[in-house]
């Protein structure tokens, strides 16, 4: 099961990530977690409209429906990604799912295997984390501003997660 991380609005690059798992038979199914905030905080005229959206096109790029499946995951308020974490897993638990693998965007990665291996051990579910980078190689992030700034704010997110006990620093390995 690919797992591709939430968020309002889904990456084309991420899903062209979660696609290629898929035709490499690494995995026979993905879900896309869509965040679900309160109705004042969703795009307008797309609220209930976008995760059929995401079917069809996922479709229209060859894709059986029946290999995906959108969850829009309640968020509401912080830490986003670790009440994200606890919705997704447990869904995926419901389902019998002991394996996922876990889509998720370049730095962010590390914050994001945290919290879902984390909860994943409550209930027997093992993720094994794959970043996927759009605005930057993940070889030479370090010559690019974007690379550099994603760096740096999602070590600070990682150590205000360790910090204030949201996940622990085992988790991470």
């Amino acid at each position: 099961m690919v797992v591709l991380e939430g968020t309002q609005i889904v990456k084309k690059g991420a899903l062209n990530g979660g696609i290629r798992l898929l035709r490499d038979g690494k995995a026979k199914n993905m879900v896309v977690v869509l965040h679900l905030p309160s109705k004042e905080n969703q795009v307008f005229a797309l609220e209930d409209k976008y995760a059929q959206l995401i079917i069809n096109e996922l479709e229209n790029m060859g894709l059986e429906k029946e290999r995906i499946q959108v969850i829009s995951a309640p968020i509401d308020g912080h830490p986003i990604t670790l009440a994200e974490a606890r919705f997704v897993v447990n869904k995926l638990s419901q389902r019998g799912i002991r394996k996922a693998i876990l889509l998720s965007e370049g730095f962010h990665t590390r914050r994001s295997f945290g919290v879902y291996s984390q909860e994943g051990k409550r209930v027997g579910l093992h993720v094994v984390p794959y970043p996927y980078f759009i605005e930057y190689e993940s070889n030479e992030w370090w010559h690019r501003a974007e690379g550099v700034s994603d760096f740096v704010i999602e070590s600070f997110k990682l150590a205000y997660y360790i910090i204030n006990g949201y996940i622990s620093i085992k988790s991470l390995w």
